[in-house]
């Protein structure tokens, strides 16, 4: 322990200390939890689940504890830059010696125990939080939910944001084999809120196998929007005599996050009102979802959006904020296990070129493939080495290829590598 002093080289070693970089199960970090009494965790745990959703909601679910002077902790994944951004207390990342002390107590703990880097990083931002004496804390589930290393902890409340197929080769192939795990997170007598109107048969069923106390969108609450505001409203028999919140303001996310949240907190029996609903829908940022920006006279957003279902969101948004006349133009960097099919066919409408960028990370497909995959469905593409060679093209151009297409917006887009690329080039100038 004495050789790693910084914070890199104790994440060097967290990578290098398991076998693989996923192995999903509960038996290993539960050994080591049960040795460090981690729970109770907080007065209050909140999991939130989902394959969209989830960090969004985690940043309102933050916001708001705050509003009502909550003491509050948040752990999220993965990082944009900083590998603090995961854990935070009272909304403020925690610092390097905060997470170097909490690692050295989970090294000791664990004895001859092998734990991955996420279970190992799980365990740290838990133990940062049981010293912290918090009113609530906010758990981000990792992958699935109920083998994720946050499922250690009963929550009191637990959150599914949206279930789509994703992570096949873990979670399962089908949409109700995902949903099964993702609801794993739930527990008896304990409220689960689901925050589509259409699920699987599988997170209702086990739902009711185990007891919960079950809500979802559009049976148990709704929301009825307009272009200016937006109402929350919990359904009575007809959803004519529950509760209601009117005047909610639009977030930059998806509202529905904000309104499975409002019936989660219901249930928890906190303190409600439109005002400190919109004061927090106000406060909850989270880098990457339609972030603007404006760098060298280029204006544009940033958007983390990786499958069909997050780039139908950023679609919509764009849709709402390009200017009559207005051509976006797209920096794409992607995952090659994602449906980027699926993520073009979303934003074929409202992007007119795209310029496609190599990314260092083994997992991520080849600009040369993205530049295919978008020509062989007639867009106008090119394709560069890093984000900053395709930035640069951005400033000294005035049109693209044989469209002439300005580029008026840039969008930066397809994965958190993506994002964090375009982010790490601007800080740098």
């Amino acid at each position: 322990m004495t050789q790693r002093k910084s914070l890199n080289d104790w994440l060097s070693y967290m990578e290098s200390m398991h076998p693989t970089e996923i192995d999903l199960g509960l038996d290993r970090i539960k050994q080591v939890s049960d040795k460090l009494q981690l729970e109770p965790l907080a007065d209050q745990v909140i999991t939130v689940a989902g394959t969209n959703g989830k960090g969004t909601s985690c940043a309102f679910l933050e916001a708001y504890s705050q509003g009502i002077d909550k003491k509050v902790g948040l752990y999220t994944s993965p990082h944009l830059i900083r590998f603090n951004e995961r854990v935070r207390v009272n909304g403020q990342e925690v610092s390097d010696q905060q997470l170097l002390s909490a690692f050295e107590v989970i090294e000791l703990a664990r004895g001859d125990t092998s734990l991955t880097y996420f279970e190992f990083t799980t365990l740290a931002a838990m133990w940062l939080f049981k010293q912290a004496m918090l009113d609530v804390v906010i758990l981000e589930v990792g992958l699935g939910g109920r083998l994720d290393a946050v499922n250690i902890i009963d929550p009191d409340l637990a959150l599914v944001t949206s279930i789509s197929v994703d992570h096949e080769a873990w979670l399962g192939h089908d949409i109700e084999a995902i949903g099964r795990e993702k609801a794993g997170i739930f527990r008896a007598h304990k409220p689960a809120v689901f925050g589509a109107e259409g699920k699987p048969q599988s997170v209702g069923d086990y739902a009711s196998d185990i007891g919960a106390q079950f809500y979802q969108a559009g049976r148990d609450y709704q929301l009825i929007a307009s272009d200016s505001h937006w109402q929350w409203q919990a359904c009575g028999d007809d959803c004519s005599n529950g509760q209601s919140f009117e005047g909610l303001i639009h977030p930059s996310f998806p509202v529905q996050n904000v309104a499975t949240c409002i019936m989660g907190l219901s249930q928890l029996g906190w303190l409600l009102t439109a005002e400190r609903i919109n004061w927090a829908i106000e406060h909850a940022f989270i880098r990457g979802r339609m972030e603007p920006f404006n760098h060298q006279g280029v204006e544009g957003w940033l958007d983390v959006a990786h499958n069909p279902e997050s780039a139908k969101h950023l679609a919509r948004q764009l849709k709402k904020k390009t200017a009559p006349g207005q051509n976006n133009v797209a920096v794409f960097g992607a995952m090659s296990d994602k449906d980027i099919d699926g993520v073009i066919d979303e934003l074929k409408d409202v992007i007119s070129h795209w310029l496609c960028i190599d990314l260092p990370i083994d997992r991520a497909i080849s600009s040369a493939e993205l530049k295919e995959m978008l020509q062989s469905k007639g867009m106008s593409a090119e394709q560069f080495a890093t984000f900053e060679s395709a930035f640069n093209t951005i400033k000294s151009a005035t049109d693209f290829s044989e469209q002439e297409t300005t580029a008026d917006n840039l969008v930066v887009l397809g994965s958190f590598f993506t994002v964090a690329e375009a982010i790490m080039y601007f800080d740098k100038q």
